[in-house]
């Protein structure tokens, strides 16, 4: 048996193109393209158009100095070492109080190093804190031998120097003129009036402050009132400086000569 075919008919050109879309739609094609792009979001309404506030910045905490981080845990407005009068009258009293007074410093006995010498010696030098190299005494390491030549040149037995610091424990980049105007400054003299040294020589000429002297004087001979005395005061450069320059160590030894002539 043969089938019938259909009778073929012209297919008119609304239907050719319904045709051809029902085609791609089958596809899965349902929507026209073009290069422009599309926004294919409602716009807000301008009433809704509210833009959501920004995020608030969390405050930012104030940074700490290096001064401010080495006394952290002390009260930052207190006076060092408290009123003058509080200060010790003694020299066996001032070592014992140098290593515990928290208003010197925030390190424990542990990290703090006493000064070492005798009352009435003919020099008292002062550097501005311990030195890393220092582990069971001030001025124990290869500076301390440094030091030792120098004070052996100026005719001076180690017995015979008193070696102190301004501080009793290392501090980073010290502000030598706050710390003065919060009573370093007259703990320093204190410390020179106990210890009745005959001269006063300082390895670093930062600590003017301390000793009252104005910066721009650093350089020039000066004189720290400690107690009912007056002695003769000399700021040089620091060790590390005077270790590794000929020419402050030939300027420093003639500084030297004039002032004890």
């Amino acid at each position: 048996m043969i089938a019938a075919t259909p009778e073929s008919r012209e297919i008119s050109p609304a239907e050719a193109l319904e045709a051809a879309l029902d085609w791609w739609r089958e596809a899965g094609v349902d929507s026209d393209y073009d290069d422009e792009t599309v926004s294919w979001l409602a716009e807000p309404e301008e009433e809704q158009a509210v833009a959501s506030p920004k995020p608030k910045k969390p405050p930012e905490e104030p940074q700490q100095s290096p001064l401010e981080r080495a006394f952290e845990g002390t009260n930052p407005t207190a006076l060092i070492g408290g009123l003058p009068e509080t200060l010790p009258d003694t020299l066996e009293k001032f070592r014992e109080w140098w290593m515990s007074e928290e208003t010197l410093s925030s390190s424990g006995p542990d990290r703090r190093l006493p000064p070492r010498g005798v009352e009435g010696a003919k020099l008292m030098v002062i550097l501005p804190h311990p030195m890393e190299s220092d582990t069971d005494a001030l001025l124990s390491g290869a500076p301390g031998k440094f030091t030792n030549a120098l004070l052996k040149a100026m005719g001076i037995e180690p017995h015979e120097a008193y070696l102190a610091s301004a501080l009793p424990a290392p501090l980073s980049l010290p502000d030598w003129t706050e710390l003065a105007a919060r009573g370093l400054g007259e703990v320093t003299r204190r410390h020179v009036a106990l210890a009745k040294p005959h001269r006063v020589l300082s390895f670093d000429r930062s600590l003017a402050p301390l000793f009252g002297v104005q910066p721009k004087m650093a350089r020039e001979p000066a004189v720290i009132e400690a107690g009912d005395r007056t002695l003769p005061l000399l700021l040089a450069p620091t060790l590390d400086e005077l270790a590794r320059s000929a020419d402050r160590r030939r300027n420093f030894w003639n500084r030297w000569l004039e002032w004890t002539a």
